[in-house]
């Protein structure tokens, strides 16, 4: 991987005195979704080898340059959404010969994989976890494991590998026959604990699922399953108002914000294609033409 070269990441690896599956976490896909990174540390500090059964992988921060220069949603290095390059490949950008090196290395050798994450620094989220929809064993494995790690919200997605770029991890991962999820909490560039909490005792769920410990928290209410993900996006550059916040419902065709350009006049009315549940929303009213603005899922 040259693009890689001189790269050096944390990786913890914890093997307990009995036999069990092998489970690979990691968090720092995007660089700046920080309570999913203290997850991966703390995680690692908490469980006891001695009382573990089987292996748990830890990698904290997977994008570097991004976690260094706080970019938001890209690596810096190439300009690419590294969760959109899986399974990637080994002579591609900086993102693509990273998404190939941790698909090749960790994702692909475990039994199993948890992709923490969280709203970015201009993001606000409701508590939510993503699986790949599907028949195949690992897509039920995925769903299941996902639904007993406790978030509120589950969305059950296809998202097949695109040719000219990729997919999501637990889009790759499940094409490839591992059980895979994200989990996302927090968001705003904040350190959140009680996301931080949501995050950790979901992980310890899913090992207790597993088997690998006997001291998980209780299980959680069951989520709400929704089918899809409608992303909405400004049609003009300007001011972002919205008028619904995160975790808000909002029906098809109800105003959910104006845009407005700098002398004050407003340019652009924002409507929610279809209703659902407000599961993000971009916290930085400055916009970019085709700036993303909100993710509504629908049940």
């Amino acid at each position: 991987y040259p693009a890689l070269a001189g790269e050096s990441w944390t990786v913890t690896s914890l093997t307990g005195g009995e036999a069990g599956p092998t489970v690979f976490i990691n968090a720092g896909i995007h660089g700046a979704e920080y309570p999913a990174i203290q997850t991966v540390i703390e995680i690692g500090n908490l469980l006891d080898p001695t009382r573990l059964r089987g292996t748990v992988v830890l990698m904290p921060v997977v994008n570097l340059p991004g976690f260094r220069e706080r970019s938001m949603f890209v690596c810096p290095v190439d300009g690419k959404n590294p969760n959109r390059m899986f399974p990637g490949t080994p002579d591609g950008s900086y993102s693509q010969q990273l998404a190939h090196a941790l698909m090749a290395n960790f994702i692909t050798q475990a039994g199993a994989h948890i992709d923490l994450h969280g709203g970015d620094m201009v993001e606000a989220l409701v508590p939510f976890s993503v699986c790949q929809a599907g028949e195949s064993s690992a897509a039920r494995d995925a769903f299941d494991l996902a639904s007993s790690f406790g978030l509120p919200y589950l969305l059950v997605v296809d998202r097949p590998i695109q040719p000219s770029s990729g997919t999501t991890t637990c889009g790759a991962a499940s094409a490839a026959g591992i059980p895979s999820f994200i989990a996302e909490a927090g968001g705003i560039g904040l350190l959140e604990p009680e996301s931080v909490r949501l995050l950790r005792d979901g992980v310890l769920r899913v090992l207790g699922r597993l088997g690998m410990i006997d001291d998980a928290p209780s299980p959680a209410e069951k989520p709400v399953v929704l089918s899809s993900f409608e992303w909405l996006y400004t049609p003009v550059e300007g001011l972002f108002y919205p008028i619904i916040g995160v975790g808000d419902e909002v029906g098809a065709g109800s105003v959910v914000g104006t845009i407005g350009t700098l002398t004050g006049e407003e340019i652009a009315v924002i409507h929610a294609p279809v209703s659902g549940k407000v599961l993000f929303l971009t916290t930085s009213p400055a916009m970019k033409e085709n700036g993303l603005l909100m993710g509504i899922g629908v049940a």
